[in-house]
């Protein structure tokens, strides 16, 4: 794995929570809070069969999403900026991995997975912006998956 890949996954692994962008039915944005897991550089997240994402989801796989760090000064902005395609895991082995995975991060949302209508989402990176200002206003690194 190259140096901004490993800092890329390096930087989703410390974090807890991304925003993801979805399109509703009729074209129009739409973002969600999403606590999440990853596996290397891709994002996983249970959610149920009967929310608005999962139906955006169903209708275009194609997604963005950020993680960020808050901060009061420009110059401290690093974040992701991904987008991805985001598709249903119906592998029972992997379900299993993921449904663990989330526990041992959220166990205080463990209810959620054991829900009949929960789904794992799984989201495959497509391209990604590493932006880290403190390299200068603006610097981010292009990674093409």
């Amino acid at each position: 794995m190259d140096d901004i890949k490993e800092q890329i996954v390096n930087y989703l692994s410390r974090r807890r929570f991304l925003t993801l962008a979805t399109s509703t039915q009729k074209g129009d944005p739409l973002t969600h809070p999403i606590a999440y897991v990853n596996k290397e550089d891709t994002i996983y997240f249970s959610t149920g069969t009967q929310t608005r994402k999962f139906k955006n989801i169903q209708n275009n796989p194609n997604v963005a999403y950020s993680v960020y760090d808050p901060t009061d000064h420009l110059e401290e902005v690093i974040s992701v900026q991904m987008e991805g395609k985001a598709t249903p895991v119906t592998d029972k082995k992997e379900i299993n991995e993921i449904n663990k995975m989330l526990n041992l991060k959220f166990p205080n949302m463990s209810y959620l997975i054991k829900n009949e209508d929960s789904i794992i989402i799984k989201i495959s990176p497509k391209s990604c912006y590493f932006m880290d200002y403190s390299k200068g206003f603006s610097y981010r690194d292009t990674v093409e998956y």
